[in-house]
């Protein structure tokens, strides 16, 4: 009875390791998700990686998101979801990596890009500990329209409200010159 006790012990603890006994996985993701307010709209960018993401920074002129990162382990890997309303386009991406202070030049990557008609999703791996910055440039920053927009809406209403006005006068112009040609005619019958 001992030894079938002791024997299935030695099961479970073999069986069931301790949590902090085991390495997950060096896959393992951390999700961020950053809030971006710009031009009245707000968008969220998520970023799951296998490090601690401490910043993000949004350039709207230069259609471009910024993730400050610290990593520590050689092999880094993430996923990036960034709206199309924000930025869109071609892609390119830029590693850097900072030395005693400084960041060294940076590297263009080339990671696996799929998109649909809300999102970009990224995936990219990349070696290297320490802190990191990785630049998102896209070619377009959709809410240009909404500097545009107000305008548009403004005149669509101006031309709407012109349009009835129009439609009534005429309506009411063509009424009275109907009736007054109407009235000639009965008068030079008689």
């Amino acid at each position: 009875m001992k030894t079938t006790l002791a024997l299935l012990f030695v099961l479970l603890i073999i069986a069931f390791q301790p949590a902090s006994g085991l390495v997950l996985s060096d896959r393992t993701g951390l999700k961020f998700v950053f809030p971006v307010e710009t031009g009245g709209y707000h968008f969220d960018v998520e970023i799951v990686g296998n490090f601690d993401v401490t910043k993000m920074d949004f350039d709207k002129d230069r259609k471009m998101i910024t993730f400050n990162m610290f990593n520590s382990l050689d092999e880094n890997v993430t996923e990036i979801i960034i709206p199309k309303n924000l930025i869109n386009g071609e892609f390119t991406f830029y590693i850097y990596e900072e030395d005693e202070g400084s960041w060294l030049p940076g590297v263009e990557v080339f990671p696996k890009v799929q998109m649909n008609d809300k999102i970009a999703f990224i995936f990219l791996e990349f070696e290297g500990k320490g802190i990191h910055k990785l630049e998102v440039i896209g070619t377009t920053y959709l809410p240009e329209f909404a500097d545009v927009a107000p305008l548009v809406l403004a005149s669509s209403m101006i031309g709407l409200v012109l349009l009835k006005r129009f439609k009534k006068t005429s309506v009411l112009f063509f009424n009275l010159t109907n009736s007054n040609v109407l009235n000639d005619k009965k008068t030079t019958k008689m």
